[in-house]
């Protein structure tokens, strides 16, 4: 009985804290008196926490499970502690300078809801586009294909974030625009203290229009291979070795690609006008001879059923750019062929694409899609990594970042700017011409 209740007490324990800490969270910051609550809260759960843990060091055979369980403690109660602190401090205020697109809200929301809606861990930021709250702002947001050199802050506080926002890229000299490029000496130096872009190396890595990939933890075995459940027998090597793909059958098709830019700077439409000549490629948009309209609407991406690959080529080879095309693909069960200037390795898994870069030339290419089409069991390897990934469309984990950048005590004291952000942008690492990888690959 003794043993049962040892083995009890501590999962009860752990779950008692964690409804705990939730509701903490839960607690309107604008009553002051949840500061002492919290304050209770958290003396009282580390007083339980040194009581179970002297009582669990009695028993010194369970002195490795009783390390674990601390450790998971001592983090909770941190946690507890940290959202005491940041109940406690003022939110931190985010102002939208110019719109999105059409969107003042940024396509993400106003006020704190967008930071709780999407499970951010720290939530105490608030988004607005009323510049009359310029001067107490602490981040403020501009997007870069919509800053107009004349309606720009005179002046930056020392506390505050002016952000360069951007997801397109246009290999060009000058600031990306929309019309006329704004040319870089239209900025103040110095003007841009962060940046909150799709390339990785940017203050903030926002990835929410394209796409990401996360893991499923639950389905990572401990080792390989791993046990079996009860009851459950292994494998049939007669099932094994002799597989078949029923469900391929409606893969009649084998290269499929939508587009709607031509000609580009990647020279993209070139390498595939080479590609089919050896190949059948189906052209969707204003670059073929074929059209599905809404164009970007579910009733076009259904069509992605009847091929076995598509083309998620970029129209510029820059870095870290990899646009949505490329999470189109892996969202529907077609195996994506990518032609962009990003490391793939660092946005997928293994075997879950085919990289124009590896092949000599589009009849090499040509001759490997072939071989996958003739022969199911290789084809189906490009799907293996669905056991333990799953694709997220939209991706909110880049303005969690910043509201937690925001907070974050040992950013406030670092002092940084971009003498000029055309620099960084576009010069210091430029994008590849696409005409001189055709030079090499043809």
């Amino acid at each position: 009985m003794s043993k049962s209740k040892s083995k009890m007490n501590p999962s009860l324990r752990i779950v008692l804290q964690r409804i705990s800490a939730i509701a903490v969270r839960s607690i309107p910051t604008r009553f002051s008196s949840v500061f002492n609550f919290v304050g209770c809260l958290a003396m009282c759960y580390l007083l339980v926490t040194a009581i179970s843990f002297v009582s669990r060091n009695n028993n010194d055979n369970r002195s490795i499970e009783t390390n674990e369980i601390v450790q998971e403690d001592i983090q909770i109660a941190e946690e507890i502690v940290d959202i005491k602190k940041e109940m406690e401090s003022p939110p931190k205020t985010i102002l939208y300078w110019t719109p999105y697109y059409n969107r003042t809200d940024f396509t993400v929301g106003l006020g704190q809801d967008p930071f709780i809606k999407f499970g951010c861990k720290v939530t105490n930021c608030i988004a607005t586009s009323d510049r009359k709250l310029l001067n107490q702002s602490d981040a403020v947001i501009f997007h870069a294909l919509q800053v107009n050199s004349r309606d720009l802050p005179a002046h930056r506080h020392p506390h505050q974030r002016f952000i360069f926002f951007l997801y397109e890229t246009i290999p060009n000299t000058s600031i990306p625009c929309v019309g006329k490029c704004l040319p870089s000496s239209q900025y103040k130096p110095h003007y841009f203290n962060w940046t909150m872009t799709h390339r990785r190396d940017s203050d903030v890595y926002v990835a929410e229009p394209y796409g990401a990939i996360a893991p499923k933890y639950w389905t990572l075995p401990n080792q390989l291979p791993d046990e079996l459940p009860p009851d459950t027998l292994p494998a049939n090597p007669a099932v094994l070795l002799n597989r078949n793909y029923p469900h391929l059958a409606n893969r009649t098709k084998m290269v499929a690609w939508f587009a709607s830019h031509c000609p580009t700077h990647s020279q993209r439409e070139d390498y595939v006008k080479e590609l089919s000549n050896f190949i059948e490629v189906d052209i969707y948009g204003k670059c073929g001879t074929m059209e599905c309209l809404p164009r970007n609407s579910h009733r076009c991406e259904s069509l992605l059923d009847n091929y076995k690959f598509y083309l998620a080529a970029e129209n510029s080879l820059c870095p870290d750019y990899v646009s949505e095309k490329f999470y189109r693909a892996l969202t529907n069960d077609i195996v994506p062929i990518v032609y962009g200037g990003a490391d793939y390795t660092q946005y997928a898994p293994p075997h879950s694409f085919i990289n124009i870069a590896d092949f000599k030339s589009p009849k090499d290419l040509a001759d490997y899609l072939k071989l996958l089409d003739t022969n199911d069991a290789l084809y189906m390897e490009y799907f293996q990594w669905k056991k333990h990934y799953a694709v997220v469309r939209s991706p909110k984990k880049g303005w969690c970042d910043l509201c937690a950048k925001l907070n974050d005590p040992n950013l406030e004291k670092k002092i940084k700017s971009y003498e000029d952000v055309a620099e960084w942008w576009v010069r210091k690492l430029p994008c590849y011409p696409g005409s001189s990888f055709l030079l090499s690959h043809s």
